[in-house]
C-alpha cells in the first residue's frame, strides 16, 4: 500500500507449495488479473528505545525488483478473520542512504525476510501467493479500499471464491514467524 492508511489482510498457511498452483488456477478461472511476480527482500529494524515486539509495531526497508520503500506498521487489531493495522509507506530513492540514516539514529537490523510473491487482483482484493524463505507457502488477501467491516467482508468473499475461507488464519507477520522458528526451544 503506497502512502498511508489502514492495511486489512488475511493470511493463510498453505498445506504445501504445490497448493499455490491450485489457488493460481482458481484465480485464473475466476478472472483475476495477474499483476506481477516479484522477489521481495524485507529488512526489519529494531527501535533503539522501545521493543517493537512488545509494542506490536514494525519498521522495514523493502527491496523489490530495483525499487525500494520504507514502511511503518502500527499495532494489529482483529476484524472478523482479518487483521488491520496502520501502515505508512514512502518510496526511497537511495535505500543505502536510508539504511545509513536509520542506523545512525540507533535503529538496528533485526531480521531479513525473503519471498517470491505473485500478485493478483480479484474483485477489489489483492491476493498474494507467497513462497517465504525458511517458512513455506502462504496466501495473503488484502483489501485495497477503506478499512473496517467492509474490508473484512470483501476479503472473506474472495477467500470463499478461492475455496480456502475455512483455513486457519495466521495473525503473525512473516517476521514474527521467522523469529519464532529461529528462537531456541526452552
Amino acid at each position: 500500500m503506497a502512502g498511508g492508511g489502514v492495511e486489512v489482510e488475511a493470511k493463510l498457511r498453505l498445506r504445501d507449495c504445490r497448493e499455490l498452483e491450485e489457488v493460481e488456477k482458481r484465480l485464473q478461472e475466476l478472472g483475476a488479473v495477474h499483476e506481477e511476480d516479484v522477489a521481495e527482500e524485507d529488512t526489519y529494524y529494531q527501535h533503539p528505545c522501545r521493543d517493537f515486539a512488545e509494542t506490536d509495531e514494525a519498521l522495514r526497508v523493502r527491496l523489490v525488483d530495483g525499487r525500494a520503500e520504507l514502511t511503518y506498521k502500527g499495532p494489529k487489531r482483529i476484524i472478523g478473520g482479518s487483521k488491520a493495522r496502520a501502515e505508512y509507506t514512502i518510496t526511497l530513492e537511495d535505500p543505502s542512504s536510508a539504511r545509513r540514516i536509520l542506523e545512525a539514529l540507533g535503529f538496528r537490523p533485526a531480521a531479513v525476510v525473503r519471498k517470491r510473491r505473485s500478485y493478483y487482483r480479484l474483485d477489489g482484493v489483492s491476493v498474494s501467493l507467497d513462497r517465504v524463505e525458511g517458512l513455506g507457502c502462504f496466501l495473503e488477501a488484502e483489501y485495497t479500499g477503506e478499512g473496517g467491516q467492509e474490508a473484512a467482508r470483501a476479503i472473506e468473499e474472495a477467500l470463499e471464491k478461492l475455496g480456502v475461507a475455512e483455513r486457519e488464519r495466521i495473525y503473525k507477520s512473516y517476521l514474527e514467524l521467522l523469529l519464532e522458528k529461529k528462537a531456541p526451544e526452552a
